[in-house]
């Protein structure tokens, strides 16, 4: 069957997520109301494809990343991410969708210690998730990240759970104007024969695009130190 690796979105509803998962520490009760931590969802481009596919064709397991900077002296809580993406090759629905939060220059190790990431089932809108992510026993987010003193940055990766057979292919959404460093992605199998395999590479080295990141946005709460 004829696959792509990425192909031009024709519209672009947005939401998704999932998850990490952190020990929890007493502290108080978050506010009653969430609010936009940060969101890239607009300037839609071409899709990525992002995508755990059957064992038999594990070669073309790929995974997007991009990044995002929690600002200095601050501490978000992060009860959702919403991610505009599409369905390619077949009609969906993906079985669940996996988020992780990562840290460091490129996307390289969990961002709190102790976490995980897990397979969720989000909101799907045409292959734009919308998901909520888990709270403690005592109601507080399991996703916080810490600036510190200069501010941190961190990288989310989406990757659906879709069988090419059943499913289709499911392609995270790009954004064409970058905000703080590109956007990522490897296929550590190697088969899309693309310059970018078990390593990290930008959008732009892996298909030959202009400058990209992807579309994405993050909600919940801000706490300052």
């Amino acid at each position: 069957m004829k696959m792509s690796v990425f192909l031009t979105a024709t519209t672009a509803l947005t939401l998704y997520a999932a998850q990490t998962i952190a020990a929890d520490t007493p502290a108080r009760r978050p506010p009653s109301h969430t609010v936009v931590l940060y969101s890239q969802n607009s300037n839609f481009g071409q899709g990525i494809v992002s995508d755990n596919f059957s064992s038999a064709m594990s070669s073309y397991d790929a995974i997007g990343a991009d990044d995002f900077v929690v600002p200095a002296h601050q501490t978000w809580q992060i009860t959702e991410a919403d991610v505009t993406g599409t369905y390619v090759s077949g009609p969906g629905p993906a079985s669940s969708v996996v988020v992780t939060f990562w840290s460091g220059v490129f996307p390289q190790r969990i961002a709190q210690h102790g976490a995980d990431t897990f397979p969720l089932s989000c909101t799907d809108n045409a292959g734009s998730f919308a998901c909520t992510l888990p709270l403690s026993s005592r109601g507080r987010p399991l996703v916080r990240l810490r600036g510190g003193s200069a501010g941190k940055r961190f990288w989310l990766s989406v990757v659906a759970n879709c069988d090419f057979t059943t499913c289709g292919q499911w392609e995270w959404t790009t954004n064409t104007t970058v905000h703080d460093g590109e956007a990522e992605w490897k296929n550590a199998g190697e088969g899309w024969h693309t310059p970018c395999g078990t390593g990290w590479g930008t959008l732009r080295a892996c298909f030959n695009l202009p400058p990209t990141d992807l579309a994405f946005t993050l909600i919940g709460y801000a706490k300052g130190s």
